[in-house]
């Protein structure tokens, strides 16, 4: 992807609609839980339910984790029921399609001017034991 066309498509902030579904998700699930979060609520019942499998329930949080723990600024969400996403879920929703595809490249190349080397490591393992737990039979 060119960057020209990836500047253009996270400032255009789209509808969650349009995104692939692992990615809408993935921007939701991370709404849901800063709601918890606010209202002193465990979200695992509902990561559970929505993935089928408390491992990708744990995993997930675990990729929050990661987000709160490496991002240089406060994560910016939208509220629930807005159908935009905001530049950094849609950023988590590129990075979520990369690391879904494994690439490795694209996920540096998403990340590389807002976080170091050990940073990106640590939020692309935990997306990858994401996916992995979330699809079965995908070594």
């Amino acid at each position: 992807m060119q960057s020209s066309a990836l500047i253009r498509q996270l400032t255009e902030q789209p509808l969650v609609r349009d995104l692939s579904v692992e990615s809408a998700q993935a921007v939701l699930a991370l709404r849901y839980c800063i709601l918890c979060r606010r209202g002193e609520r465990d979200p695992m019942p509902e990561l559970e339910r929505r993935w089928g499998n408390i491992l990708a329930a744990r995993r997930y949080r675990l990729v929050v984790e990661a987000i709160g723990h490496v991002w240089p600024e406060p994560f910016a969400v939208a509220p629930p029921c807005c159908p935009r996403v905001s530049f950094d879920e849609a950023l988590l929703a590129a990075i979520v399609g990369a690391a879904s595809r494994r690439d490795r490249v694209q996920f540096d190349w998403l990340t590389a001017e807002m976080l170091g080397s050990d940073a990106r490591e640590m939020l692309f393992i935990a997306l990858e034991n994401f996916i992995r737990a979330r699809t079965p039979g995908r070594v």
